[in-house]
């Protein structure tokens, strides 16, 4: 059984993604894209690939007393655009597949993850302020114990 105080299923997801998601930059370099949980990512000097995870919804207790719960994740994948503002297909379908493979059917410490079968993504969008395209990934999580 899993207390309140204990219930951080995004700090487990982030394990499972920082330092494991490669971007290919050219055919012989690649850099790592940063993962951050809510109110941990910077306003500025942000890369121009990085993931957002955060709580999407409310969480769920699954016994009575307190202690097996559920929920779901929003997993946003951020990519700066070309200057044209065209997206970077290549590279966010690349970090798709590697969350994918990474967070669905997998378990982090007294979590255990998979895609959301009935919403499992959004359409990538473009944002002219930001200059970031996103795709967002929703990722059903519960405990373990």
């Amino acid at each position: 059984m899993i207390t309140l105080s204990e219930l951080h299923p995004d700090k487990a997801l982030e394990a499972l993604l920082k330092g494991n998601v490669s971007i290919a930059i050219s055919a012989s370099e690649s850099r790592i894209a940063e993962v951050y949980r809510q109110g941990e990512r910077p306003n500025t000097d942000l890369g121009d690939e990085f993931i957002d995870v955060l709580p999407n919804g409310v969480v769920q207790a699954m016994t009575k007393p307190l202690g097996v719960y559920r929920g779901n994740l929003a997993v946003t994948l951020y990519c700066k655009a070309q200057s044209d503002g065209t997206a970077k297909f290549n590279r966010i379908n690349s970090m798709l597949s590697q969350v994918e493979s990474l967070a669905n059917c997998k378990s982090s410490g007294k979590f255990f993850f998979k895609i959301t079968p009935s919403n499992v993504i959004t359409p990538m969008t473009y944002n002219s302020a930001t200059g970031y395209s996103t795709m967002t990934i929703n990722i059903e999580w519960n405990t373990t114990e």
